[in-house]
Formats: structure tokens, C-alpha cells, sequence
């Protein structure tokens, strides 16, 4: 076959076009940058996979990504099944060695219904899995009771699999973020879900390797037999067969992308890799004997065809063709769900051991955790809550809904007592003050209700297919959103509404879709924004959205020419321009427009007090959505609804990654690897000193610690040009590290910047270090920050906001770092500087409840419906244990979850559906979760028809009904029982009620309710 050589311009492009004239191919792309470009731009079939390189370096203990092991592991899967037609790899990720097919065929596990499971925990391990409890994310399994959950690489969904014994009696896949099951399969496979596997053979074979490199360097590596999960970079050490991925793809033509850059690539990768492990000779001996092979191999190849825009002298070629082509810059994706769950930034009910929580009646005390006790009335769950004095209080589990965590500022908080009415006292004075808050914010805002606008109806066939475009799947709390702001902008009524959430959750895709609206009911947008730099990338975001939909975007900022201002200004007016972004200059007197119907301000506190009063006159007359990456709890929100609008975005779309956090002194050396390790998984790194008369000392120190990436800095005081090429050229990935001041710190959304390193940290505040860290983990990449200092100017402040930083790093982390300071919610100017007492001494949740109910009496609503009252029946004295046995369900957080959600119900339909989701997580219910949800239906029942309390006197074989107001006494009629009711004491007795038939008359009363109710 001819070796040919295709000179084109853009070598993307032309794969693109070419790709379906292969029937099998192996594309090799030179770098990780243009394999994660081309992903970027094509639309993924299912015979086709990507296999990237290691995205950290070998013997790094955070080890492979999880994103990165799925995606080599799911076509290892793919090609097992010969499913692959199509394999798309970067030229170093292909030279790793890997698991050998053969090894991961046997090791690969045929499951069907009526079969044995014949995996257990261990097997599972020695397979790549690691245990959970719930499983989200490729790679984990967890087992409860009967039910095994195991996420296979290369599977849409994870598995749950149920057994009686060990036979197998179905198999479901589940959504990982409900943990709901989807669909029933006959048959599945369980494959390895790493390419390092320690089953005893291999491991035995690895230790034996080990001991003989360290034999052959003549010293000692004391951690290395125990970092065995460490090796996946090595794959190579665990297998007698040592292979690569190209042995399995023989009857595969070969594309080669740009070969010279690729060779270059590989051998700058490998120079880096041994120089940091030049410390470490026994990990140097094994990486080069176990890691990889050389990349001469490629050189040896009988067939290709070569693909590039650069010089080809490497390898040969037999001919070779020009052609030029349009470039793909984005394809349209269909839009599909992703796997990875959404996790809401606060969770009321998660509760640890040692937490500050409210109850309602007690006031401020410390969880200490469930316990279980045991009496006559049978097996319960109790809170216990410790109070002022060591006194403790328990709270049965079933009413759990009136205990929530804390969140408050906790300097200077004090646990409650339970002696005298100290806590009363506190609840009614806080009621006070948010009667007048409320009162003064009616005020406020009362006078927009009076002014009629005119509604913006829009075109619902065009917001469809504009809704379509989107290439991502929504957020439920971004879909509701974007509801919320298009009914404003129907209703008739200006629109004044805040959308808050944190940094890339979201919020600009709800601007853009009000921006839409408005554009087609023949009005224009004003985008106004506190920065160039966010100028600049609104102008883009909303030029990608709208332009394709012929609506004219323009930007607005210090950059334009004169003569370039004039001419907008002057289409601005005529109404030639239908969305216009800029800066504060938006606001001078000179700017007109044809007609203005909408004026979205992003990072509205980082405007001064005169625009902000200019802003206060626009929303008398037009809409204005306002935008915050302040990320005020969403319950919050919710009680002031009724007074400013507000939306708020509390959940982070699917995917995204919370950033790894690293504080430390600064090390050049540390530096050097995390720049590198970034540059050779093909992102880019951002690299914050906020001193710029230290910059260009700084941008020599670096080039000299890095001659081999590219590295350019931007700051505010640059020439226009220049820092406009610099910024271009970071955000279109031709500049791998970006020397900044905090200008990026608002707003600013590279996906492709993955690694952040801020040098003198010590000199932030929490806000900023919290909205730098914003600046990484966009994507579904894994993001690194690095919070570096002077360790000889660290104050004790200082080192007390690195803790907090490096403390709250896990999921939902926005809220538990800004609750550390509360300035970052912004409390102070959403409430006034007061209220922050106020909601320290009472807790947040019931602060809001309070301010719920000001509201309502506001409003002249007295009586609140009974759907929506808390359900507050007491059962006293029912003998039957009411519990979620642990072994049942594991995980303590869980189960405190699944009580409270039955505690929360109010509808019987919610309890029939927390029990069949218990059943299909969980197994077959135990009798006394069983008993537990006959015991809740009972007490909803009981609170439907007006009762308060349900008592049984087990002596005197009674029960006694306590009223509440509006009981209706002839609501209770039974056949076998008498019942008597008095009207003065407002109760009911029913008698005689023996034990065993307690459970049947209780049901009959509350559960048979319309048989028996007038």
C-alpha cells in the first residue's frame, strides 16, 4: 500500500471529512492538546474510542484520574467485545503499556439472571473497583445486603445487581444521581476497571520486580511495595506479556497526525519524566523497563497515511497531496446525560458527628450522633443532642425534620440551655427585627409593582430549537431558573431579578436565553460587566449563541478605536445592533439606544454606589437580571422571593470536577511538575502574582524553571494590544501558562485551564483565594490549585485562611468555606449589617422559616394551608419498633437521610415512593423498616384528619386522640370499637383496643380515611 502524505491546513479538518472512508483506523494525534481538541469538535459514535495518556506522573500518589482510567479502560472493554472501529490516541498514551487483552478477557466476568454472582469485595479490589457506598462514578461498586452496585467502565449506567442467596434474580442499571433503576437487563459483563491488576499472581510478579531493580541500583525504596495502587503508570510490571495497544490493532490502517511534533512530544515527555525521578533510581529503573516502549517502533511500520500542516522528515512517504480545507471548529453534539452526579452545595440533613444543629423547641446544640435503644415499645433511633451543662435531650428518629445543622457564623457561639425560656427570649427578638426588615424591604420594592411594562412574549417555536443548541444538559436548578426569569419578562411587569451561584455553575446560559427572548420580541440587550477581561469572554460566549441565529452581538470597552465606538454608537441607536456587551462606560450619556428592553449587570458588587443608584432608576423603567457568584444558601432565597426575585443556581453541572488543594511553601520544584504535569495532559496553567511591578522579574524566573512551555503575562496596566494578544492567545490554548494579576479573578471561563498556582497567597482574603480557586475545575478534567506563600511573611490570619481554603475542598465546599467567613455570602449587603446576629444566634434555617412567616402575615395570610404545615402528630407510646436496622443500610448519613425524608413527607404517594426506592437500593425491607412506614402513614393520616397526638395506653387498652383546632369530631367512626368523644378537653378515646389489634384499628382510623370521613 502507499505510504501518502495529505499537506493540508488543518489536519482536525481533514479527519473530519476522511475519517468515514476507513472502515478500522488508528488515528495518532502528536499531543494531548490537539486529542482533547479534536474530542472537542467531534461527534462521538459508539464504535469509536479515545485512549489518552496518564494524566499524572508515574508514582504520584493522587494517581490516574478517574475520567482518564475510565476512558482506557472502556475501550480495552470496547475492543474485548469487538465493538471498535475507529481508535483516536495520542502517540504517548499509545506507547504505555497496558493491560495485556488476553489477561483482561479472562479476568472479565459473564453475569446473567438465574446465574451464580460470583464476585465478592476482594475479587472486586484485585479487579480495579474501589468500594463505596454509593456508587457514582466508573470504577466504584458497593454491596448492600443482596444488592451488588458496580459502575463498569464503558457502560452508560452502572449495574445493580440482586440475588437471593448467590443466584442472580435481576439486573438493573440505575441512574447514578437519583440511584434509581432505569432498565432491566438479561446478561451483563463485569470487566476490570484498572489496567494495573492485583490479583495474587501479579502482585507476587510486581514484588519480585521491584526487589530485583532494587537489587540492580544497589539501594533500597522503602514505600514502594506498599504504593502498589500507585503503578497503573507501569502497567507494564504486573504482566510476564508486555504490551501495548497497537498489538491489538494489526488489521487497523494508521493515520499518523503531524509525526515530527509527535516524536518531539514523546522524547520532551520522557526527558521529564526521568529528571524527576532522578532522586528516586528504583522508580527510574522500573518506569523505563515497565512503562513504556520506545517510540522507534512506530518507525517500522509498513503502511499509513500521514496528516499535516508542518514538516514531515521522520518518517517516509511514498507521495504526497495538497489540499485546503474549511475548519471544524465545533460540531453539534447530540445532547446526551452525563453520568456524574449533581451535588447541591448545602445539605440541611447531612450531619456529622460534632456538629452545631437547631431544634426547634430547644434551640443551639451538638449532634452526637443516633443511638439505638431498646424497651417495651420496641427497637427505636434516637438523636442525641447535647446541650449547656452536659445535659442531653433525645429526639425520636421519626422526628428528625425538627433538627437542622447549624450554619452561622460559629466565633462566639454558645450551646442553649434547657433550663428557663432563654431560647424563647432569643427566637422572639430575632421575630421582631425580621418584621421590620421585611417591612422596610416592602417599601423598597413595592413601587416596581405599580409601573406596567410591556410583556415579552417571544417565539416558542425558535426558543425551542435555541434551547436545543445548547450543547449541554441542563441543571434542574438552571432549568428552573430560566423559567423563572421568561415568566418575569411575559408577566408585563419590569423585571428585577438576582440569579446567584457559584462560579461556572451556569448562570450566563440563563442570561442568554433571556437575552433571546427579548431579542425576538423586537427589543435589545444591554450585557454590562465589571471587567474587560469578562467583557471580552461575554462577548464571545454570546456571540457563539446568538450569531448563528442571526442576532447581531457587539462589544462596547476600552479597547475599541474611536472611530469604532462612533460606528457602534451610532448602530446602537439606529437599532442595528440587537446585544451589546461592555463595561461601566455602558452608562455614559452617549450611549443610546433604539429600544432598550433588558440589562443584564453580571458580578453587580463589584460595581460602585452611583452606577449602582443609575441601575436602581433602569429598574423602574426596563428588566434588569443581575448575576453574583455569591453563593447565598438557596433557602435564603427562597423566604425573600417574595420581595426582590431571585433564582438561585446551587447545583454544578454534571461533570465537574472540585479542584485538588495544595498549600505550601513555595518550591521551585513543585512548581516545574505541576506546570509540566498540566502541559502534558494538554491544558493550560494559570499563574497568579498580584504585584505587577514584580512581573516581568517573575516571567524571566519562569521561563528560565520552564524553557520548554510557553509562558506569557497580563496585567491591567499593559498596552491594550498586547494584553489583548496575550488573552486571545491563552483562551485559544496556544499559551501554556498565563503570569497574571487577580484580573482573572472575576469571571473569567477557560476550560482548558486546569492547574492555578498563586505564589503569595498570604496576602488575599478568603473571598478572593475562594474565587480564584473558581478559576479551575470547569471542566470534566481534574483541576489542581496550588495556594503557595512566603513562609517569613505569614501572619497568623493568613495561615488561619489556608487552613479554611485547604479544609473545605470536597463537593458543596462553596457553602462550608463561606460559612468559615460570612462576608463571602454577602448577608451583609443583602440584609444589612444587623441581621448577621441574627441569623448567628437562631441559625439560618430557622431564620428563615421566620422570615417565611413575616412574610405571610405581611400578606394577610393567617392560616397556611394544610399541604403546606409541617406534619407535627405525635405517636406516643406505639408499641413496634420503628428502625432502620444498620444492616440494612450502612451508612449512618444515609439513614439519618432516608428518616428525614420520611419525616418530611405529605402525601402517602411519597412514602409509597421512598419504599419502593428502598427496595430497589436496598433489597427486601426488614420488618422493622416495614413497621417504621406503616408507623409514618399512620401519622400522616392522623395529621390529615386534624389530630395532634396518637397515644396508647397498653394498661387500660385505649387510644387517645388529641385534637387539633379544626378536628372534625365525626370524622372517626369504627364498627368493633367505641368511640367517645369530648369536645371540651378536644379529645377522643377509643376503646377497647388490645394490643394485638392496635395495628389494624390505627390503620382502619387514618389509612381507610375516605371509607370513614363524612
Amino acid at each position: 500500500m502507499e505510504r501518502r502524505l495529505y499537506r493540508v491546513n488543518d489536519p482536525i479538518s481533514w479527519i473530519e471529512k476522511n475519517l468515514s472512508s476507513f472502515d478500522k483506523v488508528l488515528v495518532i494525534f502528536p499531543t494531548e492538546r490537539m486529542l482533547e481538541s479534536f474530542a472537542a469538535v467531534h461527534a462521538r459514535k459508539e464504535e469509536e474510542g479515545y485512549f489518552f495518556s496518564h494524566d499524572v506522573f508515574p508514582f504520584e500518589e493522587i494517581g490516574t484520574s478517574p475520567r482518564i482510567r475510565a476512558e482506557r479502560v472502556s475501550l480495552l472493554y470496547n475492543l474485548s467485545l469487538g465493538r471498535l472501529k475507529k481508535v483516536f490516541g495520542s502517540f504517548h498514551g499509545l506507547l504505555r503499556k497496558t493491560v495485556p487483552l488476553d489477561v483482561f478477557s479472562e479476568l472479565t466476568i459473564a453475569i446473567h439472571r438465574g446465574g451464580e454472582l460470583k464476585v465478592d469485595e476482594e475479587i472486586l479490589a484485585r479487579m480495579g473497583y474501589c468500594r463505596t457506598f454509593n456508587v457514582t462514578v466508573p470504577g466504584e461498586f458497593s454491596i448492600k445486603g443482596s444488592i451488588t452496585d458496580i459502575f463498569i467502565p464503558g457502560n452508560s449506567h452502572p449495574l445493580r445487581i440482586e440475588t437471593f442467596d448467590r443466584e442472580i434474580e435481576s439486573i438493573r442499571f440505575f441512574d447514578p444521581s437519583t440511584q434509581k433503576s432505569v432498565e432491566r437487563l438479561d446478561r451483563a459483563w463485569i470487566t476490570p476497571a484498572a489496567e494495573s491488576l492485583n490479583t495474587p499472581d501479579n502482585e507476587e510478579r510486581a514484588r519480585r520486580r521491584i526487589e530485583m531493580a532494587e537489587k540492580t541500583v544497589g539501594t533500597r525504596d522503602e514505600t514502594l511495595l506498599d504504593r502498589m495502587d500507585t503503578m497503573d503508570t507501569i502497567a507494564g510490571i504486573f504482566y510476564e506479556k508486555q504490551t501495548i495497544l497497537p498489538d491489538y490493532l494489526k488489521d487497523y490502517a494508521t493515520v499518523f497526525v503531524r509525526p515530527d511534533e509527535a516524536f518531539a512530544e514523546y522524547a520532551r515527555r520522557e526527558k521529564e519524566t526521568i529528571e524527576l525521578l532522578s532522586e528516586r533510581p528504583v522508580r527510574k529503573f522500573l518506569y523505563i523497563r515497565y512503562g513504556g516502549v520506545s517510540s522507534e517502533i512506530f518507525m517500522k511500520l509498513a503502511d499509513y497515511t500521514i496528516v499535516s500542516d508542518s514538516t514531515v522528515k521522520l518518517i517516509p512517504y511514498d507521495s504526497e497531496l495538497t489540499e485546503t480545507l474549511e475548519a471544524v471548529r465545533s460540531v453539534q453534539r447530540e445532547r446526551e446525560e452525563e453520568f456524574v452526579p449533581r451535588v447541591p452545595i448545602v445539605d440541611w440533613t447531612e450531619l456529622e458527628e460534632g456538629d452545631l444543629v437547631v431544634h426547634k423547641e430547644y434551640g443551639i446544640g451538638r449532634y452526637l450522633g443516633v443511638r439505638t435503644i431498646e424497651n417495651v415499645l420496641g427497637v427505636r433511633e434516637y438523636l442525641v443532642l447535647e446541650y449547656r451543662d452536659n445535659n442531653k435531650i433525645y429526639v425520636p428518629i421519626e422526628r428528625v425534620d425538627r433538627v437542622h445543622k447549624y450554619v452561622g457564623n460559629f466565633d462566639g457561639v454558645q450551646l442553649n440551655s434547657l433550663k428557663g425560656n432563654g431560647w424563647g427570649r432569643q427566637k422572639s427578638k430575632v421575630r421582631q427585627e425580621v418584621k421590620a426588615l421585611i417591612s422596610e424591604l416592602t417599601n423598597l420594592y413595592g413601587s416596581r409593582e405599580i409601573v406596567r411594562g410591556i410583556p415579552l412574549a417571544g417565539d416558542a417555536e425558535m426558543e425551542k430549537s435555541f434551547r436545543d443548541s445548547f450543547p449541554y444538559v441542563e441543571t434542574d436548578d438552571q432549568l428552573k431558573a430560566v423559567d423563572e426569569v421568561l415568566s418575569d419578562l411575559q408577566s408585563g411587569r419590569p423585571m428585577d431579578r438576582l440569579i446567584s451561584g457559584d462560579a461556572g455553575y451556569g448562570k450566563t446560559e440563563v442570561a442568554i436565553r433571556a437575552a433571546f427572548r427579548s431579542v425576538l420580541s423586537g427589543k435589545q440587550v444591554a450585557v454590562m460587566v465589571p471587567t474587560t477581561v469578562l467583557a471580552r469572554q461575554h462577548h464571545e460566549n454570546f456571540s457563539t449563541r446568538l450569531a448563528p441565529f442571526g442576532i447581531r452581538v457587539e462589544i462596547l470597552d476600552r479597547y475599541r478605536t474611536e472611530n469604532e465606538r462612533s460606528r457602534i454608537l451610532r448602530k446602537l441607536k439606529k437599532g442595528e445592533i440587537d446585544v451589546v456587551v461592555g463595561t461601566h462606560s455602558l452608562l455614559s450619556k452617549d450611549v443610546q439606544f433604539a429600544d432598550l428592553g433588558l440589562v443584564i449587570v453580571d458580578e453587580e458588587q463589584l460595581f460602585g454606589v452611583m452606577q449602582k443608584e443609575h441601575f436602581k432608576k433602569l429598574r423602574l423603567q426596563i428588566n434588569v437580571l443581575s448575576m453574583s457568584a455569591t453563593p447565598i444558601p438557596r433557602t435564603l432565597y427562597m423566604s425573600l422571593s417574595g420581595l426582590r426575585d431571585m433564582s438561585v443556581i446551587s447545583t454544578p453541572p454534571a461533570g465537574r470536577t472540585t479542584p485538588e488543594i495544595y498549600v505550601g511553601s513555595v518550591n521551585e520544584r513543585l512548581i516545574r511538575t505541576a506546570v509540566l504535569r498540566e502541559v502534558n495532559r494538554g491544558g493550560q496553567t494559570i499563574y497568579v502574582h498580584n504585584r505587577v511591578n514584580e512581573l516581568p522579574d517573575l516571567l524571566l524566573r519562569l521561563r528560565e524553571l520552564l524553557p520548554e512551555v510557553s509562558i506569557e503575562m497580563a496585567h491591567g496596566q499593559m498596552n491594550k494590544t498586547a494584553f489583548e494578544r496575550t488573552i486571545r492567545s491563552f483562551y485559544t490554548g496556544n499559551l501554556d501558562v498565563l503570569l497574571c494579576t487577580t484580573i482573572i479573578e472575576s469571571g473569567v471561563d477557560v476550560p482548558n485551564a486546569n492547574t492555578l498556582i498563586v505564589d503569595d497567597s498570604h496576602r488575599y482574603g478568603l473571598a478572593q483565594l475562594y474565587q480564584l480557586r473558581g478559576r479551575v475545575g470547569r471542566s470534566t478534567k481534574r483541576a489542581f490549585s496550588y495556594f503557595l506563600y512566603d513562609a517569613r511573611r505569614l501572619t497568623e490570619p493568613s495561615r488561619e485562611r489556608l487552613k479554611a481554603l485547604k479544609e473545605f475542598s470536597g463537593a458543596g465546599s462553596g457553602m462550608k468555606l463561606a460559612m468559615r467567613d460570612l462576608e463571602i455570602r454577602g448577608f451583609g449587603t443583602l440584609l444589612g449589617a444587623e441581621q448577621h446576629g441574627n441569623i448567628n444566634s437562631v441559625g439560618l434555617y430557622l431564620y428563615r422559616e421566620m422570615v417565611d412567616r413575616a412574610l405571610r402575615e405581611l400578606r394577610g395570610e393567617q392560616e397556611v394551608d394544610i399541604q403546606d404545615r409541617a406534619v407535627d402528630t405525635e405517636l406516643k407510646n406505639i408499641p413496634f419498633d420503628m428502625v432502620i436496622p444498620e444492616t440494612f443500610v450502612a451508612d449512618s448519613i444515609e439513614r439519618l437521610k432516608i428518616y428525614r425524608r420520611i419525616a418530611a413527607c405529605r402525601e402517602q404517594e411519597e412514602i409509597n415512593e421512598i419504599e419502593a426506592e428502598m427496595k430497589d437500593r436496598f433489597g427486601k425491607l426488614p420488618v422493622q423498616v416495614e413497621s417504621l412506614l406503616t408507623a409514618s402513614r399512620i401519622r400522616l393520616g392522623a395529621f390529615r384528619l386534624a389530630i395532634k397526638a396518637v397515644e396508647y395506653d397498653a394498661h387500660l387498652e385505649r387510644v387517645l386522640l388529641t385534637h387539633a383546632e379544626n378536628h372534625d369530631r365525626n370524622s372517626i367512626r369504627l364498627k368493633r370499637e367505641k368511640v367517645l368523644v369530648n369536645e371540651r378537653e378536644g379529645k377522643t378515646m377509643i376503646y377497647p383496643v388490645p394490643e394485638r389489634r392496635l395495628m389494624r384499628v390505627l390503620q382502619e382510623i387514618f389509612l381507610g380515611v375516605e371509607e370513614i370521613v363524612h
